[in-house]
């Protein structure tokens, strides 16, 4: 038995072998980002976008009644807490395909810098939650004039 028809008629190639595997390996690490530490994707899902003035936090919670989520910023984080009803099913049906969590959740996010809570504004449309967050005063960028002498 020669090598070509111990591998299928061709030559083995460990770097082609290497470059499979980390393919694989790539493939198995980029749906793993999304998830947490028990394998779950982490809810709600998050969005965070930073200016000179202000943070503004965006959160997808589409089917939840928004008088029934907490926001509280503290310092330099801030955390929401909820929960998600669960469908009502009708006797006589079964689950086909369940995806959307259900029960309680909490989220907390830490911030890059602190914001002034007593600054801070909620607003929910269409299923998204709005957090805006104000950088305190002393913390806002300031152009500085330089002088010449």
């Amino acid at each position: 038995m020669n090598l070509l028809s111990r591998f299928g008629g061709r030559i083995w190639d460990p770097w082609r072998e290497i470059g499979q595997l980390q393919n694989e390996m790539n493939r198995m690490l980029a749906g793993a980002r999304a998830q947490n530490a028990y394998g779950q994707r982490e809810f709600p899902p998050v969005n965070l976008y930073v200016n000179d003035q202000d943070l503004l936090l965006t959160l997808e919670l589409a089917g939840i009644d928004p008088a029934q989520v907490d926001v509280t910023v503290t310092g330099d984080s801030v955390a929401i807490r909820g929960e998600r009803p669960a469908d009502a099913v009708k006797t006589g049906e079964n689950f086909h395909r369940r995806e959307r969590p259900t029960g309680q959740f909490s989220r907390e996010v830490q911030l890059p810098f602190e914001v002034d809570p007593s600054k801070t504004e909620a607003a929910y449309e269409k299923g998204v939650l709005k957090v805006r967050m104000a950088r305190p005063e002393s913390l806002k960028p300031r152009k500085v004039t330089v002088k010449s002498a």
